[in-house]
Order: structure tokens, then C-alpha cells, then sequence
């Protein structure tokens, strides 16, 4: 018995031997693979960072693009605003001037410079004339004209086309042109608007 343990002895010592190699390579490959894991993973983690980051500063510049482009846009739509409203007053202006004129250009006339001022003589303007300037400014027909005080004259109903519209209207001069003088703020208002938009959408085509 002894002799046979003496003979698998060197073997035990050889396995022995060999199961300590291979428990010491396998010592080292996990070590080794932790250290890879280790290092992958921060470098990994790194390169997320640095992903995120760099997001982070596009993100930014994006915005603080937006912001002024929708600040520079707000300016423009501000000053587009200033204009109408510069507008709309400058012809407001003028519609009081002109509305303070009617009445003097309407009552008295000289027939030469140096003639006396007379009376004004009444002009008469037909139903039709009526119809035809109501209609040439968008209104409905048989629309009627502005009142004027102490107009003298009593307007004639109107029936439609036809004789009727030889009539007379009972439309003075003053009414007529506190008509236009209206007429020309209205159109000038609108004028001024599309101008605005088509400023505005010529700025936004480029």
C-alpha cells in the first residue's frame, strides 16, 4: 500500500500543483476582466458625459437662438404697430382739418377774388348719384349719407332704380364731402394695413 502511495504521490503533487496554476489563472482572468469591466465602464460613463454635455450646450445655443429671433421679431412687430398707429393718427388729423373745412367751403363762394362771398347755391345730387357713390364704396345701395346739420333739405326716399333715381336726394355738398373726408380715413387706414403685411410677410419669405 505503501508502495503504491508512493507511486501516486509525485501525481497528487503534479495535479496539486497543476489546480493552483489553474485556480491562480483563473484568479488573474477575473481580475483581469473586472479591470476591463472597470475601465470600460468609465470610460463609457465618460463619453455619456461628455455626450450629455455637449447636448446640453446645443440645447442652449438653440434656445438663446429662439430668443432673439422671437425678441428681434417682437421688436418688428412693435415698430410695425408704432407706424399704423403713427398713421392712423396723422389721418385722423387730417379728417378733423378737412371736417373743420366743410363747413366754411360749403356755405359761401365768390364768383370772382375780389366779389363779395354769397350764398352758396344748392346742388342737387340725385338718388342715383347716391346709389352709384354708395355702391363705388363698397355700401349697400339706398345706404344713406352721413347726417349734416341744418341741411335745409328734406331727403327723398329712394325706390330703386329707374325714375326714381332722377330725384333729388336731399344729399347736400356738406354731407357729401363729410362722406369722402371719412371715406379717405377709412381707405387710407386700410392702405396702411396691407402695407404692414406685406412688409411683414416679405420679412418672413427671406
Amino acid at each position: 500500500m505503501k508502495a503504491l502511495f508512493d507511486l501516486v504521490k509525485p501525481l497528487l503533487w503534479c495535479v496539486g500543483v497543476l489546480a493552483i496554476v489553474v485556480y491562480g489563472l483563473h484568479l488573474n482572468r477575473q481580475d483581469g476582466y473586472d479591470e476591463g469591466y472597470g475601465l470600460a465602464k468609465t470610460r463609457g460613463d465618460a463619453a455619456i458625459e461628455k455626450l450629455e454635455k455637449r447636448y446640453a450646450e446645443e440645447k442652449q445655443v438653440d434656445a438663446e437662438a429662439a430668443l432673439v429671433e422671437l425678441r428681434t421679431e417682437q421688436e418688428r412687430g412693435n415698430e410695425l404697430a408704432f407706424q399704423l398707429a403713427e398713421t392712423k393718427d396723422t389721418l385722423r388729423q387730417t379728417t378733423d382739418r378737412l371736417t373743420g373745412d366743410i363747413a366754411r367751403v360749403t356755405k359761401l363762394y365768390r364768383r370772382a377774388l375780389d366779389a363779395k362771398p354769397e350764398p352758396l347755391p344748392v346742388a342737387v345730387f340725385t338718388t342715383g348719384f347716391v346709389r352709384v357713390w354708395n355702391t363705388a364704396n363698397g355700401l349697400a345701395p339706398g345706404a344713406a349719407m352721413p347726417a349734416s346739420t341744418n341741411s335745409g333739405r328734406t331727403p327723398t326716399p329712394a325706390s330703386g332704380p329707374g325714375t326714381a333715381d332722377d330725384l333729388d336726394s336731399g344729399v347736400t355738398q356738406e354731407q357729401l364731402l363729410t362722406n369722402q373726408v371719412r371715406n379717405g380715413e377709412l381707405h387710407g387706414i386700410c392702405r396702411a394695413q396691407l402695407k404692414s403685411l406685406i412688409n411683414w410677410t416679405r420679412n418672413e419669405s427671406k
